[in-house]
């Protein structure tokens, strides 16, 4: 009995003692302080371990071209600025690669037109010397054609000020035209003077204003039938431009095929 006893009390009194001996007295304390490494916390392995960097994004081919360009101009550069035999070297390889590689699309090129014709643009509209002539009567007949249509169905009218030389000299243009064309053009002044050129000329009775015209010269075309109007051109052109222009208004501006 005094054994068990003996060993309860030694074991009620090992917490007092630990207690005791934890007490800082400057020299120990509990938890160990005045040292980092004593209290740095542990990292966790994966932590420790560098993150992987995230792998580069595919260069799309302009990304690439941009990057091939901006090398060749800064070896140039570096050539032009400190022209060594090496630097030179470094610059003509690179530049030969590239005008080799033009030449490659080029060659190219040429072979896919002639796979697909039909990506020919030189079929409908060739561009040697010789076929000039042809596309220039071929365009003139078109633009006659359309003439003609303008004359039958609308009326042209020109907007001018007589006091300008500028308008005086767009009216001679149109009288040009209408003798050449057989239109007719109706000519109105917007400022009271009337043009030598243009002895028929009226006087502005509230058209401009009503058709809220506000730039000069102006030419108009009007269709009597419903009254409709639309700009065919304004300030100075030619009579090859005119021509071109009513032929734009007749297709409605569509391209050409």
């Amino acid at each position: 009995m005094k054994k068990i006893t003996c060993l309860s009390l030694l074991l009620a009194a090992l917490p007092l003692y630990a207690a005791e001996d934890n007490q800082p007295d400057g020299y120990h304390y509990d938890p160990a302080v005045g040292w980092y490494w004593y209290n740095e916390p542990v990292k966790k392995e994966e932590e420790e371990q560098p993150a992987q960097p995230a792998a580069p994004s595919q260069e799309s081919p302009t990304q690439k071209m941009k990057r091939l360009q901006a090398f060749r101009d800064n070896l140039m550069n570096e050539a032009m600025l400190h022209p060594s035999s090496e630097n030179i070297r470094r610059y003509k390889v690179v530049q030969d690669w590239m005008v080799n590689q033009a030449s490659l699309f080029a060659s190219r090129w040429e072979k896919v037109l002639l796979d697909n014709p039909e990506l020919d643009y030189s079929l409908k509209h060739p561009f040697y010397n010789g076929t000039a002539n042809i596309q220039y009567t071929e365009q003139r007949q078109k633009q006659q054609a359309a003439i003609r249509y303008v004359n039958q169905r609308y009326g042209v009218f020109f907007f001018y000020r007589g006091n300008e030389p500028l308008d005086n000299r767009l009216g001679g243009v149109v009288k040009e035209f209408s003798e050449q064309y057989g239109l007719t053009v109706i000519p109105v002044t917007v400022d009271g003077r009337a043009s030598p050129d243009l002895p028929d000329t009226r006087q502005n009775a509230g058209q401009a204003e009503k058709m809220k015209i506000n730039h000069f010269p102006a030419i108009y075309l009007v269709e009597p039938r419903t009254k409709q109007y639309q700009p065919l051109a304004y300030g100075f052109i030619t009579q090859d431009d005119l021509a071109r222009r009513m032929l734009n208004i007749v297709t409605d501006f569509q391209p050409e095929d």
